[in-house]
C-alpha cells in the first residue's frame, strides 16, 4: 500500500481516483498548502492535483513549486488542459497527466499512477540485487520495501510469509541477506535518505514518518547503517552509495554476523 497525497474539489473525481486506486491510501486536501502539508508530513509516495483546483490561480506555476520542494515525489495532474498548458506542465515538471475525459477509465488511471509509484527504493536496488540473491529472498527485500511506509516491523513482516519470525531470520542467514531486523533498518534509512533531498522535508518529519521517536533517533539509525554525520545527509548523491552499501551487504559474510533487534 502506498500513500497518495490528492487536491481533487469535485467529488466526483474524487470517486474516480478512490475507485482506481482502492489498494492505496489516499490523503485528501482541501487546498494547495494543505496537499504539501500532507507530502511534507506523511510517507506520500505520489500526488494528484486538479489543475485547476484553485480558481484565479497558475496551476503550472503550482506544479513548478512543487516540484521544486519535492522533486522526487510525482505529482499527476488532473484535469482539462490544452496543448500550451500541457507544453508548460511538462516545463514545470509534473510526472504525467491524466486528461480529465479520460478519468473514468480507471484502468487507465491505476496504470498511470502504478507507473510512477515504481519510480521509488524498489526501483533503485532491485536491478542490483536480482541476480545475486535467492528469488525468494528478492521477494522478501520486494516486500519489505513497498510496507516502509506501513511501519512494518520483523513480527509482520513474517506473518506476511506465512513462517515465524525464528524461520525468517534463519531463511535470512541461509539466503546471505541481511537479518529481518537490519533489513527494515537499512530500508527505512534508504527511504529517509531519499525523501531528506527533498528541499520541503525535515530530519525530524522524515524519522516520523519511518517510525522513529526523533529526528535524534533516526540519526542513530544512519550511524549504524552508513556511519555519517548530519552533515552528510541531504547529499543527493549519499542515497545512491547507502544503496550500494545496502546491496554490498545482500549475499555477503557481513550480512551474515550482523544482528540487529
Amino acid at each position: 500500500m502506498a500513500f497518495i497525497a490528492a487536491l481533487q474539489p469535485n467529488p466526483a473525481d474524487r470517486e474516480l481516483l478512490s475507485s482506481a486506486v482502492a489498494s492505496h491510501q489516499v490523503l485528501w486536501s482541501d487546498s494547495w498548502r494543505e496537499l504539501q502539508r500532507h507530502v511534507r508530513k506523511h510517507p506520500v509516495s505520489a500526488a494528484v492535483m486538479d489543475l485547476h483546483a484553485e480558481t484565479r490561480k497558475d496551476g503550472a506555476l503550482r506544479v513548478f513549486r512543487f516540484t521544486q520542494r519535492f522533486p522526487l515525489t510525482p505529482l499527476i495532474v488532473w484535469g482539462d488542459v490544452d496543448g500550451r498548458e500541457l507544453f508548460r506542465l511538462g516545463k514545470a515538471g509534473a510526472a504525467d497527466v491524466i486528461i480529465a475525459r479520460y478519468a473514468d477509465d480507471a484502468i487507465l488511471v491505476r496504470e498511470i499512477i502504478e507507473q510512477v509509484l515504481s519510480r521509488g527504493v524498489w526501483s533503485a536496488i532491485e536491478g542490483r540485487i536480482s541476480e545475486s540473491i535467492d528469488p525468494d529472498a528478492l521477494e522478501v527485500v520486494r516486500y519489505a520495501t513497498e510496507h516502509i511506509a506501513d511501519q512494518i516491523q520483523v513480527p509482520e513482516l513474517a506473518v506476511a510469509f506465512d513462517v515465524s519470525i525464528s524461520t525468517l531470520e534463519r531463511r535470512c542467514e541461509r539466503w546471505r541477506i541481511p537479518t529481518p531486523g537490519r533489513l527494515l533498518l537499512w530500508l527505512r534509512v534508504l527511504h529517509g535518505l531519499r525523501w531528506l533531498v527533498e528541499p520541503g522535508r525535515s530530519v525530524e518529519s522524515v524519522g516520523q514518518q519511518l517510525g522513529y521517536s526523533s529526528g535524534a533517533a533516526f540519526r542513530r539509525a544512519l550511524k549504524a547503517t552508513i556511519g555519517s554525520g548530519p552533515a552528510l545527509q541531504r547529499r543527493p548523491e549519499l542515497f545512491e552509495q547507502a544503496v550500494e552499501s545496502f546491496c554490498s551487504e545482500c549475499g555477503s559474510e557481513f550480512a551474515r554476523q550482523k544482528v540487529y533487534a
